[in-house]
């Protein structure tokens, strides 16, 4: 798992306070959360990770010998699509999890964080991980959750695209597992390739073994994958997760940047974003 430049915004208000009339928080809690967002088709309730995030670190506050009262207000800016392969909820709910730790003056260190995040989903530790350390790029095993951080990353540019419409992450296991085989990726050796800042030798051994059942089931998905394909400056072309979001890998970004107002004409959600090393701190 690599993180890349584009990022959601995220700001959190703690207001210390005995709760009133007005407020309404979860049963048996003095915390009363508010989530607010520039997309109106998001819930702001226990549906939302960045609220159930808060929850658990309501919780944790209490088990260190802490009763939070007050109001924490939430504030997401997104930018990451939704239900698009990229991991963007969960990374509105790591950075939920850090920045209460750090109002509340918690004193969870970067791991302790991730096992709390685990608990969130299998996607979080990782965006813990790599918002609150110097890590930009990590081996997950079992859920995803077992984190082996990796010294390089790679240092690449990228266009995302997605189609509009999103993909079941259950229903894509689901068919992957009754479609048969299908050919992991040299998982050890791209690892090596990364450590040693190899970029020809990393793209040569990725792949998604997800795209075995998407691109068949979802042909828009498998189209977009072809298009990028095509366009200038493209080194490799791979989906994002369970997608449908495919990834055009660049060395140049003027390269990635056409591109993406290409596929922005087509009418498909994409963006272009750095290598986070190179980038960290810009919203390209």
């Amino acid at each position: 798992m690599q993180q890349i430049s584009l990022s959601d915004d995220i700001e959190i208000l703690w207001n210390d306070r005995p709760l009133g009339t007005h407020d309404h928080p979860e049963e048996g809690s003095k915390l009363n959360i508010r989530i607010t967002t520039n997309r109106k088709y998001l819930p702001t309730d226990s549906r939302n990770l960045a609220y159930k995030a808060a929850l658990i670190m309501e919780k944790k506050a209490k088990s260190l010998g802490k009763e939070m009262e007050g109001e924490l207000t939430i504030d997401i800016f997104k930018r990451i699509p939704v239900a698009a392969g990229l991991a963007g909820g969960s990374g509105n709910g790591a950075a939920v999890l850090i920045g209460v730790n750090r109002l509340w003056d918690l004193g969870l260190d970067t791991k302790e964080l991730c096992e709390v995040a685990s608990e969130l989903g299998s996607d979080v530790p990782f965006m813990v991980l790599v918002q609150n350390s110097r890590y930009t790029c990590a081996l997950g095993t079992g859920r995803g959750e077992k984190l082996t951080p990796i010294s390089r990353d790679l240092d690449m540019c990228f266009l995302l695209a997605k189609p509009k419409f999103g993909v079941s992450t259950k229903e894509v296991y689901k068919g992957l597992d009754e479609s048969g085989g299908y050919e992991h990726p040299d998982r050890d050796a791209l690892i090596r390739a990364l450590e040693e800042g190899d970029a020809e030798e990393a793209i040569g051994k990725m792949g998604n073994v997800l795209e075995t059942y998407t691109l068949k089931a979802y042909p828009e998905v498998d189209k977009l994958k072809h298009l990028i394909e095509e366009t200038d400056g493209v080194r490799f072309t791979m989906m994002s997760g369970s997608g449908p979001t495919v990834i055009g890998f660049y060395d140049d970004l003027g390269n990635a940047k056409k591109a993406a107002a290409r596929f922005k004409e087509l009418g498909y959600e994409s963006f272009y974003a750095g290598n986070m090393r190179r980038n960290r701190g810009k919203n390209l």
